[in-house]
């Protein structure tokens, strides 16, 4: 067993998906305090340009309207920006979708690579066993061969491993590695039966329990709460 990380550069980059906010956020309007400061401070520049000037008292009642608007929409658009920041703080601190999805398990990584393992050993016979039927003329031969190709290197991977040493995001990494490969088993293990029934028939009671087991055994966890207060 090696005494290195795994590799998973052989495997492609995996791109992780952002989570976005579920929550609209939104701030106070300013357009209504920004519309009468603007009014005012037309009327003021029309009192300017015209002959017939206000008195001096007039004209500072509506100088001080003019400020206490621009006032207004300076407290207002300060207390937006702090409602809003108080907002993402908040959306931030929620917890992820997975999270929110109680099926009462929890991933236990040592046991999910060893029944990992077992499970593309299985499955690598499998395929195996499907190429000798096809034959290198078959015209599945190819795809086949990589699915061989693709199930050897993750055992490999898999037995380098060293559960009990992986960091947050090597296990992460290593799980999605596993689904990716997941994804394109069921149809390889449809050629196989449609190559050889009888044979596959055998091979599926005899791996029963390494289907059943291949993501390791499960521990009960607690819910998270969607929010925090």
């Amino acid at each position: 067993m090696a005494d290195h990380a795994p590799d998973y550069q052989g495997f492609g980059d995996l791109t992780v998906p952002r989570r976005r906010a579920s929550m609209p956020l939104i701030g106070e309007a300013l357009a209504p305090w920004l519309a009468g400061a603007f009014v005012l401070a037309v009327m003021n520049l029309a009192m300017l340009a015209s002959d017939d000037h206000l008195p001096v008292s007039e004209q500072t009642v509506v100088l001080l309207g003019l400020c206490a608007s621009l006032a207004a929409a300076g407290m207002v658009a300060a207390r937006s920006s702090r409602t809003l920041e108080t907002s993402v703080r908040e959306e931030r601190a929620r917890p992820a979708v997975e999270q929110l999805v109680d099926d009462g398990t929890e991933l236990n990584t040592p046991a999910y690579v060893g029944g990992m393992v077992r499970w593309t050993g299985a499955m690598l016979e499998l395929v195996e066993h499907a190429l000798e039927a096809a034959g290198p003329d078959s015209v599945i031969h190819d795809e086949l061969t990589a699915a061989a190709e693709d199930t050897a290197d993750l055992r490999e991977l898999l037995q380098a491993t060293q559960p009990d040493q992986l960091g947050i995001n090597d296990s992460a990494m290593l799980h999605a590695v596993c689904t990716l490969w997941e994804t394109g088993q069921p149809r390889i293990e449809q050629l196989a039966a449609r190559l050889d029934a009888s044979w596959h028939r055998r091979w599926r009671a005899r791996v029963v329990a390494d289907r059943r087991l291949r993501h390791g055994s499960v521990a009960p966890r607690q819910i998270a709460l969607p929010y925090r207060t």
